[in-house]
């Protein structure tokens, strides 16, 4: 992650559609000014003022508080770097393979035959073994023909059966009602059944909130989608907003410093040969930036692609193309939560190994390497310290 820090001017001078037209009035001059009356000559002094108009920028205070009943009639918007993915958020592994349910509190299947097509069988699915908060909810049937709303007290493998009277569309719907809201799934059904394929086998999940701001308010997922169903990143993003790149600038801390490279460069006068002009610096065969031109105003160079501007009062300004989130940064795959690492940021990882060469000892081992040794001094320096010698 980025760690640089970035700082945004804001003043009037960068707020165009500020400007208005203003009249202003300059220092007067005074001169003489001489006439001729008959043969006399008359000196006057005379006054001459400079006026004009000129266009001036309006202050912040007008701009922060210009609006009606003293609102700000300031519009900004400030561009922020995304540089965070799902790893920064809690780690994610790759796709395992395994298929779960994918609602453990409100689910349900349901089957019929072609041999008693107007005959329904309703499986309660829902993971009442292993989430005990479930046990608070109260689960119910409605088959969606106007027939009385069922209890549903079993789970799967025990099934409810109903048997409609007339061929349409129905939905079959599963409530869950617990404390903190209620849960329903909706699944449309084709009665008689045939042998067609269902188009949505996995229906429509709603969750009623029961206290809070969206209290009573249903918040609705269907399962199957376009951006499910479909593994395409050009449907993930679209380029009709901004026009591509669009440019990003402010200003920041210098960074000149990591361009320094070992040993001196064939210019010594650049500052003292520490940096090397129009030469990459690469770290492990990739390149870091690129000191591309120092002259008396400024010195220019780039890092990880964002061009950076020092200037000799201590300001440095950055400059970088951005084009938001593109579909050459997207890749289509799946990815599930660990649940062994939850709140961990990154996967474990080692960061060095220490391999320890025990080798293969016996229990007269010490004795046997005694045959070694010649004296006391060879006894204390045997196999660093292999011997613990005691003195009396």
């Amino acid at each position: 992650m980025d760690e640089r820090i970035f700082y945004y001017k804001i003043s009037p001078e960068v707020i165009k559609n500020k400007i208005f037209l203003v009249n202003y009035t300059g220092d007067s001059e005074t001169t003489n000014s001489e006439y001729v009356e008959c043969c006399d000559i008359y000196t006057s002094a005379v006054t001459r003022f400079f006026t004009g108009q000129t266009y001036a920028y309006s202050s912040m205070t007008d701009i922060l508080s210009g609006g009606t009943t003293g609102d700000s009639i300031l519009n900004l918007t400030i561009p922020i770097f995304l540089t965070e993915n799902t790893i920064d958020i809690g780690y994610y592994s790759v796709f395992d393979g395994m298929v779960v349910q994918q609602n453990t509190m409100t689910n349900f299947l349901f089957s019929s035959t072609t041999l008693n097509p107007f005959k329904y069988f309703f499986y309660n699915t829902s993971d009442t073994e292993f989430k005990k908060y479930l046990s608070f909810s109260d689960y119910k049937i409605d088959w969606g023909d106007g027939s009385p709303i069922q209890t549903v007290n079993n789970v799967a493998p025990n099934n409810y059966a109903h048997t409609y009277t007339q061929s349409g569309y129905f939905v079959i719907t599963m409530s869950g009602m617990s404390p903190w809201g209620v849960n329903l799934v909706k699944k449309k059904i084709s009665v008689p059944y045939s042998a067609a394929t269902i188009t949505d086998p996995n229906g429509t999940a709603y969750f009623i909130p029961a206290g809070g701001n969206w209290s009573g308010t249903p918040i609705s997922y269907d399962y199957i989608f376009s951006g499910d169903s479909t593994c395409d990143v050009e449907l993930q993003s679209s380029g009709n907003y901004t026009t591509i790149p669009f440019i990003i600038s402010g200003y920041t801390y210098s960074s000149l410093t990591d361009l320094q490279v070992y040993g001196k460069s064939t210019d010594t006068k650049l500052f003292a040969g520490k940096y090397r002009l129009g030469i990459p610096v690469k770290i492990d065969n990739e390149t870091v930036g690129t000191l591309k031109e120092v002259t008396d105003t400024y010195t220019a160079y780039t890092i990880n692609e964002k061009y950076y501007y020092d200037f000799p009062d201590g300001t440095t300004v950055f400059v970088v193309e951005s084009s938001g989130i593109t579909s050459d940064m997207l890749v289509c795959s799946a990815i599930t939560k660990n649940e062994a690492l939850i709140n961990v940021i990154d996967e474990p990882e080692i960061q060095s190994d220490v391999f320890i060469e025990r080798g293969k000892q016996s229990g007269l081992e010490s004795v046997i390497r005694l045959g070694e040794v010649d004296n006391v001094g060879d006894l204390e320096k045997y196999g660093y310290g292999f011997y613990k010698v005691n003195e009396i």
